[in-house]
């Protein structure tokens, strides 16, 4: 068998795994409805572009991308950039409320040891 079998075997298992995954993630309320049918949809184009790379052959081309592998190297990395992206700006927004919340909290403890 050929390494490309193994490719689109590898990609058809981790696309089923991570639908089967998404949907135990819904089941138990950890994501809402749109972002279920989101990722459905992303590990379901994963899988037929697994299958059927060569679909994506009108998109590549005129981007004069020698190969599929490429095309996805460069897609991975901007996934990663805007991922890492919104990460940060998610982080910084959670510091900001966790530190606001704390000099309440530390405000209104204060307050009853200023009255004694």
């Amino acid at each position: 068998m050929s390494t490309t079998f193994w490719i689109q075997f590898l990609g058809v298992v981790f696309g089923m795994s991570m639908m089967y995954f998404t949907f135990v993630k819904y089941k138990r309320k950890e994501i809402n409805k749109m972002e279920y049918f989101f990722w459905l949809s992303c590990w379901t184009l994963l899988t037929l572009v697994a299958v059927i790379p060569y679909a994506l052959d009108p998109l590549i081309a005129p981007l004069h991308f020698y190969r599929r592998l490429d095309f996805f190297v460069v897609l991975g990395f901007f996934v990663l950039l805007l991922l890492g992206f919104h990460s940060y700006t998610s982080l910084k927004r959670v510091e900001k409320k966790v530190e606001r919340f704390v000099r309440q909290e530390a405000l209104r403890e204060a307050e009853p040891s200023k009255r004694e």
